[in-house]
């Protein structure tokens, strides 16, 4: 291996309860989250879903990962231990605000050749071009890089899209 990209939400730290956290914190908005669903573009997500996404949503999300999510010790250490050696570690999030993430975990950043998100690169795991692109822009080879991930229908299927290795990070 020469490059391990890691996800970040569920991977890095005990997401479990976040989902309901957020409903019972955002229960005013749930008609907002539902016109986002059935507007899929136009003036509404520019304008309104994507400010309410960066200046409610995701400030709402690191404030409760910060409060409740214990993060993975373990992962951490892995990712701090392929960093020591010299391999190129990549943290590959389906959400924004992925310093602000790291930050409230107690997270260097550093410890991340490269953070980027899907959005950045349009497109949500698991996602060829996404992924291709995300290769190109780590400057990594598939064939010898390892995707650790929460779930399989997105961070492994990314993986498989590419003909990478992953590795999956159980609750157990």
């Amino acid at each position: 291996m020469t490059s391990v990209v890691f996800d970040l939400d569920g991977t890095l730290y005990d997401k479990r309860g976040l989902a309901q956290r957020i409903v019972a914190r955002l229960w005013w908005a749930l008609p907002l989250l539902v016109i986002d669903r059935m507007a899929r573009g136009g003036w509404w997500r520019w304008l309104v879903a994507g400010r309410w996404y960066r200046r409610v949503y995701m400030p709402t999300m690191v404030q409760l990962i910060g409060a409740t999510c214990p993060r993975r010790e373990a992962v951490v250490a892995l990712a701090t231990e392929a960093h020591r050696r010299g391999l190129r570690t990549v943290l590959y999030s389906d959400y924004a605000a992925i310093d602000d993430k790291l930050a409230v975990l107690r997270i260097d950043p550093a410890l991340f050749d490269l953070r980027i998100d899907s959005p950045s690169l349009g497109a949500r795991k698991p996602s060829a071009e996404a992924a291709q692109r995300l290769m190109q822009i780590a400057e990594a080879d598939p064939k010898s890089t390892l995707f650790i991930g929460d779930r399989d229908d997105t961070d492994g299927a990314t993986a498989r899209l590419l003909g990478a290795k992953f590795l999956q990070i159980t609750d157990n």
